[in-house]
């Protein structure tokens, strides 16, 4: 079976609902629509809260205002879950004005947040981890892997661009260093 659908549009996240279209009709079209809206307003809401929660109780109460009532940590809350939400709006529509797919982003996220999960590992389950040395090792690994990961697009193909740089061996080599050169620093 094939679907009826290009390599730009599964680089875009098209394939779920090209597959329950091509199986169950419109009813398959709607099913996707349904899950595919819950799915956004639930991880949105749990961002937004995350974010909100995080900025008012870590931040806002912690270094600015340590005697801050109920009413003014709910005020920052609502302020925070709206900017949040306008720059996440932003982002979103400046990473489509750019040319970059789900697919390229989900891949790129490897190479900029790999780095922490070694440490992160080492400082759960080894006793003798230190955090210095989680941090370092995090820090290194991110730019190891920024660094191979534009240098392997020069290698692969002479130039560096958001085509080459979102290739699958490209990114697989970015990812890889972030992975294994922070386990090996820390």
């Amino acid at each position: 079976l094939q679907l009826p659908i290009t390599a730009s549009e599964a680089g875009s996240g098209l394939v779920p609902p090209a597959v329950a279209t091509e199986l169950l009709g419109q009813a398959g079209s709607i099913m996707i629509l349904i899950m595919l809206f819950m799915a956004i307003v639930s991880t949105g809401s749990a961002e937004s809260i995350a974010v909100s929660s995080l900025v008012a109780y870590d931040i806002y109460r912690e270094y600015i205002n340590p005697e801050a009532t109920g009413a003014q940590i709910l005020f920052v809350s609502r302020v925070v879950v709206c900017a949040f939400g306008l720059i996440m709006g932003a982002l979103s529509i400046l990473l489509f004005e750019i040319g970059l797919n789900l697919g390229w982003v989900y891949l790129f996220m490897g190479v900029v947040i790999g780095s922490a999960v070694a440490p992160l590992w080492n400082m759960m389950t080894w006793k003798k981890a230190s955090g210095t040395g989680a941090v370092i090792a995090a820090w290194s690994g991110f730019f190891l892997a920024i660094s191979g990961w534009l240098v392997a697009a020069k290698i692969q193909s002479d130039e560096i661009s958001i085509a080459t740089l979102g290739t699958n061996e490209v990114m697989l080599s970015g990812n890889l260093i972030a992975i294994f050169s922070s386990a090996l620093i820390h």
